[in-house]
């Protein structure tokens, strides 16, 4: 019995602790329940106010703390030659940056700091006190920038000796480049330049300004009470480097004779190109004026100061963007005679000529109504298709583009390049003009074939010449030759690109042939230099309008003459050599002076024992070839490119005609009777002008005109 009571009480415990153990199980649980909606409503409303307001929230908290953050700048890639002699290169400077927020943190900084800001760089300390007074809360204020490393020295030195300079506080230099450009106006047409805030500008440095940009790196950190900074760093990436195709030593011959060319004579523009004829790389490319890479802006080296002082904001960036214009690819003109190689080569092409062919001159054609002279006013009688190169007949020429007819003709322009982008790499080619075979009339045609109606630039030119004398094959021009990375690693390399076949090897053969003869006893051949094989043609274009009579006149020719190794292009628009207006010969001076130095610079050895012509006529004298004396080379109703008046033909600011004059026809087309003989013909019309040395004026005699 007393058994059964105590387990009915043990029992009734039992259930009494369950019960004990359930309610507060039960609290617990409401409890945790509370807790956890409440943690989800703060959780929720954190997550509202960092994503509406976090930016915000967070510059108040970092605000409370001394954040520094430094741009670590990148090194813009170097440019050199193919030799690799530094074009251009980078050069790390520093600024002298103030913390007036820092400085003013405790006042024992600021009286070592202002003296050593003085003392290091003689920086005013009112200058210093000005900026503390008006931005102390300033964290960066510069006070002097691009100083080298000889001279913050003294800074460095002064502020890595705590023991002495313990208080030295808010002033820190900053990393930073500046461009350099070792030899001032060597080759500034082609590496153009570049400046912090625009990166390239101008030329290579425009054209590959992404390959020779890097990308900033940073440091940033927090400084603590104890002025620790606890940094993180990420590098900057260098920029690449470019290895151009020039050669240092052919660009210094073609810019010391231009330069010397114009301090003699005078010129408002003269333009060399060399190139390499089988693979299209350009060796060197230059052009007068020129102006300072490290100083690009100054125009003092071409106008006067009081000149400068007049100008508008509008004027001087006129004359900077003339100044800076790349006559080698910016600028387009009539070529003349050195376009009657193209029209030959056409010819013998399409099989309406042969070698051997011979045409009469009779010193003018009469065509579509205009009747267009010949240089030799007696003409040249009969001449084979070789002699009318070498006399530069523009009866022969016309001739010749009759049998091709306008189709033929234009579809050769277009495959030499003409009309369109060479694709060289550099900014602001000029396209140049050309006449469709469907507006092409009789006298378009006629002058077009000795480089008169349309306009090309020099790289034109010169690429499709090129390929006249390496077998046919046209390369696409180009100044990089690679570029590397700026740990030495190729990047990319530019091989020789192959854009098309524009004549056979056979015809190259001939053209060769042709051009040799030019230099060797044609009208070319003061621009031979004894003892070497040389080959090309001359050109003269008067300029629009045509009653100025203003000239531009050249030679495009290579060496050696049976092996092409190099391509020369001569160009001098507007030449001052007193008594040779319209005359062919400054430019054959300015040329042989040239190739005198090149050739054994290039490693080319004399291969000839004919003596360079020496000749007491100038045939060119009338001016050189197309021009008499006294005459207009065109009436005012001829005054177009292109088939377009003057004023409307665009792509230039160098409109000029070819080599060759037109007059309109007075008469029924009578004549008088010339003779058959080449030679005789040749001499007669000699005979009926004054003949003049075929050799350079003497410094003395001859006037400098600036």
């Amino acid at each position: 019995m007393a058994r059964r009571k105590q387990n009915r009480q043990q029992n009734r415990q039992r259930k009494k602790m369950d019960g004990v153990k359930y309610r507060v199980r039960k609290k617990i649980g409401i409890a945790f329940l509370i807790a956890g909606g409440i943690f989800l409503v703060l959780a929720g409303r954190i997550f509202k106010i960092n994503y509406e307001n976090g930016d915000v929230y967070s510059k108040t908290v970092l605000d409370h703390q001394q954040y520094t953050s430094t741009v670590l700048p990148y090194k813009r890639g170097q440019i050199t030659d193919r030799n690799g002699t530094q074009l251009a290169y980078s050069e790390k400077v520093y600024n002298v940056i103030l913390d007036p927020k820092l400085l003013l943190s405790d006042e024992k900084y600021k009286e070592p700091t202002l003296t050593a800001l003085y003392e290091c760089f003689g920086i005013n300390r009112q200058d210093v006190e000005n900026i503390l007074k008006n931005k102390p809360g300033s964290q960066y204020e510069k006070m002097l920038k691009n100083l080298t490393t000889d001279q913050v020295k003294s800074f460095n030195d002064r502020s890595a000796d705590k023991a002495n300079y313990p208080n030295i506080k808010g002033v820190w230099l900053e990393d930073s480049y500046i461009r350099k450009y070792p030899f001032s106006t060597f080759a500034c047409d082609v590496l153009g330049f570049s400046s912090q805030e625009n990166g390239g500008e101008l030329g290579l440095e425009k054209t590959y300004d992404n390959e020779l940009s890097g990308t900033d790196g940073v440091t940033y950190g927090y400084i603590d009470e104890s002025l620790n900074i606890e940094k993180t760093t990420k590098q900057p990436v260098d920029g690449n480097n470019l290895i151009t195709t020039l050669d240092y030593g052919v660009q210094n011959v073609i810019e010391k004779h231009i330069k010397s060319f114009n301090e003699q004579y005078g010129s408002k523009n003269t333009a060399v190109l060399v190139m390499n004829p089988n693979n299209g790389e350009i060796l060197g490319m230059a052009s007068y004026p020129v102006f300072d890479l490290n100083n690009p802006r100054d125009l003092s080296g071409i106008y006067t100061e009081e000149e400068i002082a007049t100008m508008s904001n509008e004027d001087s960036l006129k004359a900077m963007y003339a100044l800076w214009k790349n006559f080698c690819v910016s600028e387009t003109f009539e070529p003349g005679s050195t376009f009657k190689p193209f029209t030959v080569a056409t010819a013998l092409e399409e099989g309406v000529v042969n070698d051997g062919d011979t045409f009469y001159c009779q010193g003018y054609e009469s065509v579509g109504g205009w009747t267009i002279k010949c240089h030799e006013k007696a003409g040249h009688g009969t001449l084979t298709l070789e002699q009318a190169v070498m006399y530069s007949c523009n009866p022969a020429m016309m001739q010749i583009a009759a049998k091709l007819g306008n189709v033929k003709f234009s579809d050769y322009q277009k495959r030499f390049g003409l009309g369109q982008k060479s694709g060289i790499d550099l900014p602001g080619e000029a396209t140049g003009m050309v006449v469709d075979a469907g507006q092409m009339g009789d006298a378009d045609l006629a002058t077009m074939s000795f480089g008169q109606t349309f306009t090309a630039n020099m790289t034109q030119m010169a690429s499709a010449f090129s390929s006249l004398i390496n077998g046919g094959n046209y390369y696409r021009p180009h100044v990089v030759k690679r570029i590397e990375s700026a740990a030495g690693e190729i990047i990319k390399k530019y091989d020789a690109e192959l854009v098309r076949q524009t004549v056979t090897s056979s015809t190259s053969e001939l053209l060769k042939r042709y051009l040799k003869a030019t230099v060797d006893t044609g009208l070319a051949k003061n621009a031979k230099v004894a003892g070497y094989s040389m080959a090309g043609k001359t050109g003269t274009a008067q300029k629009l309008p045509r009653s100025e009579q203003k000239y531009v006149i050249s030679f495009l020719g290579y060496a050696p003459a049976e092996d092409p190794q190099f391509v020369v292009y001569v160009i001098i628009d507007e030449p001052k050599v007193e008594g040779y207006n319209g005359s062919s010969q400054p430019v054959l001076w300015l040329t042989k002076d040239i190739m005198t130095d090149l050739l054994p610079y290039m490693n080319v050895f004399k291969d000839t024992d004919l003596a360079t012509a020496e000749s007491g006529e100038d045939n060119s004298n009338n001016p050189a070839e197309g021009y008499s004396n006294g005459e207009a080379a065109l009436p005012d109703g001829m005054d177009t490119i292109a088939g377009q008046p003057a004023t409307q033909a665009a792509g230039s600011t160098t409109q000029s005609t070819g080599s060759q004059k037109q007059t309109q026809a007075a008469s029924n087309g009578s004549s008088q009777a010339v003779s058959n003989s080449s030679s005789q013909a040749v001499s007669n019309g000699r005979s009926q002008t004054a003949t003049k040395s075929a050799q350079k004026p003497s410094q003395s005699a001859t006037k400098k005109q600036n």
